[in-house]
């Protein structure tokens, strides 16, 4: 996901194609407004191969304002056998994929994770590939402007490792982070700082007993390697969200924090800045009771201001399932999250796309709720109040109708916020009607936040006149 450069979003996922006789796997290339509606939508095809975008972060703005996302090919040769190159699928500021060039050689398994346009114009591409040696080894692939090979370089040891996010570092060179086993059984976290043809100029290796996610690294402004990931206490993928500041000339740590309590499947996929403020937004995902998205904003020093976790809900998608693997701060302050909303069973898999705002709610005022951690992001329409607007003093009539699958947590509850950030009013509901009075509230906009014991389910706005 990207801001484009008219205050546009640009959100890079994956989708299935089919014309009646081909079917394959390709990329897509939407372009949503700031309201996230969908403006346009472009594809990656290609008639021999299936199109994949990377990993987590994959996407970034390039020098004339379009974009660039690594990722991979996809086919099988006339033996059957896998074979996988990686690729940079370039694209327009207008939302459309207008390049596609394959990177690396032509032999076995080649998986591009993220890509970045270098300052001189050319690209750089990281992932792994099974092209050496008995195990994965991670590769970065560095290209000119027209996405042709200038070097190739591959890291790691004799298990497998892999490189999924790099950046441009400070003195001409790039920064990788990633996950190399240090034995059969335990990875770690993985930061190299390269030189200008790839060379290792310094390597962090660290974790602890049982195996740590990878690093998915950012630089910030001023040079510094932000790290983001999940601190495992466990080797069933218990963890804590996780961040670290690294000193770009050697690599030592300037902080390194942990978050929240442990939870299965539990990292943070990347961190940002947020400007001017240099506070830290990061995104993740963690498994409990169904997959869940994660928004954690820290300090610069990296000191936590709040977390949300966040679910999906609706006719085909009705466990909560889902995972937030990107964020750009937007220009009112708050954020755009995206990722997958998943099902088993049949299985299906969306682009999900969240707004928020500063204090990561998706109805203004979420956060004086205790306890209210938890948001339903697309259960919006099942809470409606009128009349509105509504003259000061006078009743109107809260309505709620929740889907059929939807089983609240305890009993419904409607706490009323205004624009100052103040709480005005909190009562049980008795049922899916209930009557509302405006007495002594003051002529303005407020904000009705309808939730169970331990989620937010919908909220709505109320202007008294």
């Amino acid at each position: 996901m990207e801001v484009l450069n008219d205050g546009k979003y640009a959100v890079i996922g994956n989708g299935a194609y089919s014309d009646g006789i081909f079917f394959s796997s390709i990329v897509r290339y939407l372009v949503i407004d700031a309201t996230g509606q969908l403006l346009s939508e472009g594809i990656a095809f290609d008639t021999v191969h299936a199109t994949y975008p990377g990993w987590s972060n994959s996407t970034h703005k390039r020098l004339d304002g379009g974009l660039v996302t690594g990722g991979n090919l996809f086919r099988t040769d006339s033996l059957g056998n896998w074979i996988s190159r990686a690729a940079l699928f370039l694209g327009t500021p207008a939302g459309q994929f207008d390049t596609l060039r394959v990177v690396g050689p032509d032999n076995q398994s080649w998986i591009g994770r993220q890509a970045k346009q270098t300052p001189d114009g050319g690209y750089v591409i990281c992932g792994e590939t099974s092209a050496v040696g008995n195990a994965l080894q991670a590769f970065v692939i560095k290209t000119d402007a027209q996405g042709n090979e200038e070097w190739l370089q591959t890291y790691g040891g004799q298990w497998n490792d892999f490189i999924n996010s790099t950046d441009n570092g400070w003195a001409d060179g790039y920064v990788t982070g990633g996950n190399k086993r240090i034995t059969s059984s335990n990875a770690q976290f993985w930061v190299q700082c390269l030189n200008d043809t790839g060379g290792v100029v310094w390597e962090k290796l660290w974790g602890g007993g049982f195996p740590e996610s990878t690093a998915n690294i950012t630089v910030a402004q001023n040079g510094e390697v932000l790290v983001a990931g999940g601190w495992a206490y466990s080797n069933f993928a218990m963890a804590r969200r996780y961040i670290a500041r690294l000193d770009p000339a050697d690599g030592s740590f300037i902080w390194q924090r942990e978050y929240a309590a442990q939870v299965s499947d539990c990292a943070l996929q990347v961190v940002k800045e947020v400007l001017p403020s240099m506070d830290l937004i990061a995104v993740g995902s963690m498994s409990l009771g169904g997959y869940s998205g994660t928004l954690l904003r820290t300090t610069a020093e990296g000191d936590s201001l709040w977390m949300r976790n966040y679910q999906y809900h609706d006719s085909f998608v009705s466990n909560g399932a889902g995972i937030l693997r990107d964020v750009e701060p937007t220009s009112d302050g708050g954020f755009i999250a995206v990722g997958s909303a998943l099902q088993a069973g049949p299985y299906t898999q969306d682009v999900w796309v969240v707004k928020v705002d500063s204090m990561g709610c998706l109805e203004p005022g979420c956060h004086l709720i205790q306890g209210m951690e938890t948001q339903i992001t697309n259960l919006r329409d099942v809470l409606t109040v009128a009349p509105n607007p509504v003259a000061s003093g006078s009743t109107v009539q809260v309505s709620v109708a929740l889907p059929a699958a939807f089983a609240p947590q305890g009993a419904l509850r409607l706490t009323v916020t205004d624009a100052a950030g103040r709480m005005v009013q909190a009562l049980q509901l008795p049922g899916p009607a209930a009557q509302l009075t405006t007495d002594n509230w003051h002529p303005g906009l407020y904000h009705l936040h309808l939730h169970d014991a331990t989620r937010w389910i919908s909220g709505a706005k109320l202007v008294v006149e």
